[in-house]
C-alpha cells in the first residue's frame, strides 16, 4: 500500500467513526484553491466540523498528533472562516482532529473535538 492509499484508508475509517458519532458528512478532500484542503467537512445540529485526519502506520515511537502543528492549525482556522461564509445557515464551525495509529492488525483511533486554536 502506498502513501496515498494509506491516507485514503485513514480518511475512510475516520469518516465511519464520525458517522457513528452522529455527524453527517458534507464533503471529503475539499480543495479551496491555494488556501488548502479540508480532509472531512461534516455537520451535527447547527455547527460545521472541519476534521483533519492524521494516520501513522507501523510506528511505536511517536503519535500522529505531532504532525498537527501550528502552521496547519492556522491554515484550518482560515479555512473555517471561509467555510462559514459559504454556509451562513450554520451558527458555528469547529475544528477537530482524528488520529489513527495502525499497528499489526489493530487500528487505534483518538478523537480531539473542537480544538482550541
Amino acid at each position: 500500500m502506498n502513501k496515498k492509499e494509506k491516507g485514503l484508508l485513514g480518511e475512510k475509517l475516520a469518516e465511519k467513526f464520525l458517522v457513528k458519532r452522529g455527524y453527517k458528512i458534507l464533503n471529503k478532500n475539499l480543495k479551496l484553491g491555494r488556501l488548502g484542503e479540508i480532509d472531512i467537512l461534516c455537520c451535527k445540529q447547527n455547527f460545521l466540523n472541519i476534521v483533519e485526519v492524521k494516520s501513522l502506520f507501523n510506528s511505536k515511537s511517536f503519535l500522529p498528533e505531532i504532525h498537527f502543528n501550528g502552521r496547519k492549525r492556522k491554515k484550518l482556522k482560515n479555512l473555517a472562516n471561509i467555510i462559514l461564509r459559504k454556509h451562513p445557515n450554520f451558527e458555528n464551525c469547529i475544528i477537530s482532529l482524528v488520529c489513527l495509529s495502525f499497528e499489526k492488525q489493530k487500528v487505534k483511533i483518538r478523537y480531539y473535538e473542537n480544538i482550541t486554536l
